[in-house]
């Protein structure tokens, strides 16, 4: 199996050395291969809300010798770590920036049937936070139910020798990397939150409308693979959630798309 790791931190710290405690985890299983990527040796420049890989395509970004090849390695793996720290309780701008330019990935998500890890710590508070903001990025770009690990300085911390790791602690990663591993290892497709349901239908409907600008959009979403309540197996109660939310705002798209139409004439 093929996991991608992410490290958001711009300095191997806390939330490096946590990740790591992770990965050594993952590593002494016979069948893990591991990619790991720092951000910070990516050299990304800030992504300046251009538009260009919503409206032309991802290919069109202004930093695309990076992002398309980010792009192949999430496509790549089968689990996907992303680990950011928490800078006045909010996720660190290197991390936030990474993510920033696969907004794309809201508008046409991909990376379906895969698993996912949040790793998130903080010198003190907002780790939780940070945890529960990548991993709904994560639901959005196709990654459900994401394993969440957090860390804080109630914690020992762990690039300190003397410190080392609690016991309690110790147990809370080992279960939290045996599961993610359990997850891959067993290909078991995770369910879905109504609202990512919500969401995806929503922008099935309204990329497929008439009111809809952009043929990247809508090209993505007349694929059989994605035009449908969802592209991995939900339950009846959350396929009619689907079914409704698409229905409504395919209709409303049209009528507005229609209006806007003769407003222009």
């Amino acid at each position: 199996m093929q996991i991608l790791v992410i490290h958001g931190s711009m300095r191997s710290g806390n939330t490096y050395a946590l990740t790591k405690e992770v990965i050594n985890r993952l590593e002494a299983k016979p069948d893990v291969e591991i990619t790991e990527i720092n951000v910070a040796s990516l050299s990304l420049p800030f992504c300046t809300s251009c538009h260009a890989c919503l409206s032309n395509g991802e290919e069109y970004c202004p930093h695309a010798d990076i992002t398309l090849g980010m792009g192949k390695a999430f496509s790549d793996c089968d689990g996907l770590i992303l680990s950011g720290t928490t800078y006045i309780r909010a996720l660190n701008a290197a991390m936030k920036n990474l993510m920033d330019h696969f907004a794309y990935y809201f508008h046409r998500p991909r990376l379906f049937g895969k698993h996912g890890m949040v790793i998130a710590t903080s010198a003190g508070a907002g780790e939780k936070n940070v945890a529960e903001y990548i991993k709904n990025v994560m639901g959005q770009w196709g990654i459900n139910g994401a394993i969440i690990l957090t860390q804080n300085t109630k914690e020992k911390r762990l690039q300190s020798v003397k410190a080392g790791l609690s016991a309690k602690f110790e147990k809370k990663l080992d279960a939290a990397a045996e599961q993610f591993y359990k997850r891959i290892k067993s290909k078991k497709q995770i369910s879905p939150t109504a609202k990512n349901i919500a969401t995806h239908n929503a922008f099935r409907a309204m990329s497929l409308s008439d009111f809809s600008e952009s043929e990247c959009d809508k090209n993505y979403w007349s694929k059989d693979e994605f035009n449908r309540a969802y592209p991995v197996k939900i339950g009846k109660c959350k396929y009619l959630i689907g079914a409704l939310v698409y229905s409504m705002v395919n209709k409303l798209a049209d009528i507005i798309g229609r209006s806007y139409k003769k407003e222009a004439n």
